[in-house]
């Protein structure tokens, strides 16, 4: 498996992490469980965790790469290695789906930022702008200023979440 570190690579410079996902090669994310890239295309953005394929048909519009943790790209050798990264990428959609099931805006917005914030640096996670987190779930980039002041104010506290999923859903 072809491995290269994005911390020491070329591929850091302004636009060579969007030309290598936008040149067709299906590649995936190595560096373990706290790596990952938030991928922003045209009208919404993707979050990718590691072990998930990237570039090949996926990524073809995408327009910025934006990097949380240690990411090591990496070329799947066999074809063992090319569903597990098709699985992983998957999973990965399936999960931000059922981030955005919630009908609140602003509950979208904290569990987006909850999510992150468990797996990344929280300063990594804010070092990405709002308007591309907001594009994660579908919400305004207000919404996700609101949802930090959320975070932040219950960084001490219990999670935001479990204020959210206490409320019972409204039956018409």
């Amino acid at each position: 498996m072809m491995q290269t570190n994005t911390e020491h690579d070329p591929l850091t410079s302004s636009k060579a992490p969007v030309e290598l996902l936008k040149s067709g090669q299906l590649l995936s994310i190595g560096g373990g469980e706290g790596s990952g890239l938030i991928i922003q295309k045209p009208f919404f953005a993707e979050f990718v965790s590691h072990g998930a394929a990237i570039g090949g048909l996926f990524d073809l519009q995408c327009v910025t790469v934006y990097t949380l943790g240690d990411v090591n790209i990496t070329v799947p050798d066999d074809k063992a290695e090319r569903q597990q990264a098709f699985q992983r990428r998957i999973e990965d959609i399936e999960s931000m789906q059922d981030l955005c099931q919630a009908d609140s805006p602003l509950e979208r917005g904290v569990s987006i930022l909850n999510m992150l914030c468990q797996k990344f640096d929280w300063q990594q996670v804010q070092s990405v702008p709002n308007d591309v987190l907001a594009k994660l779930v579908g919400v305004l980039p207000s919404t996700i200023s609101e949802a930090w002041q959320h975070v932040n104010k219950n960084a001490s506290g219990s999670s935001t979440l479990d204020s959210f999923s206490s409320r019972q859903p409204a039956h018409v």
